[in-house]
């Protein structure tokens, strides 16, 4: 089984399947690049769509333009493709911390936002108060081949949506 994922949350494009993935910086500009940067990751990475059996694309938090360009077309290859397509919390992808660690992604306005456990909603803080409490700011992008993993764990789990998370 084979799952193809994007996130376009953060100022990365992410894509990845189980095996391969390629992050790249793109700040605003997902809906420019998306299509093309596709492409030439399947190319790369030597997977054909009819070898694919899952969407996955990266839920947020993240920007209401990022997260719609990458939901469109993560909506629009399932159904051209005809495959299941499932959505992921981005933070979830970004790392696997420790027990009891927090996940904490910068996001405008002087706010971050926290994981504090893997499954839990991720809950909006003040920066200052987080560096107050000593907490470190992660602002690693996600990993794109693990988005694809907890896509297919999710979907095998029985969750069939996506949903994203605004910041």
């Amino acid at each position: 089984m084979n799952a193809l994922a994007l996130d376009t949350a953060t100022p990365y494009l992410v894509l990845g399947t189980l095996h391969s993935e390629r992050t790249l910086r793109r700040g605003r500009a997902h809906a420019e690049t998306l299509v093309g940067d596709l492409e030439n990751f399947l190319v790369w990475s030597g997977v054909e769509p009819a070898e694919l059996d899952l969407i996955v694309v990266g839920e947020g938090p993240g920007s209401y333009t990022g997260l719609r360009v990458g939901l469109a077309t993560a909506t629009a290859l399932a159904r051209a493709w005809d495959l299941p397509l499932v959505g992921v919390p981005t933070l979830e992808a970004v790392a696997t911390p420790p027990q009891g660690a927090q996940v904490v992604w910068p996001s405008r306005n002087r706010f971050a936002y926290v994981l504090d456990n893997l499954g839990a909603p991720a809950r909006k803080e003040a920066l200052e108060a987080l560096a107050d409490a000593g907490c470190r700011v992660w602002a690693a992008p996600p990993s794109g081949r693990r988005l694809a993993r907890l896509g297919l764990e999710a979907w095998r789990a029985g969750r069939k949506s996506a949903e994203p998370r605004y910041l």
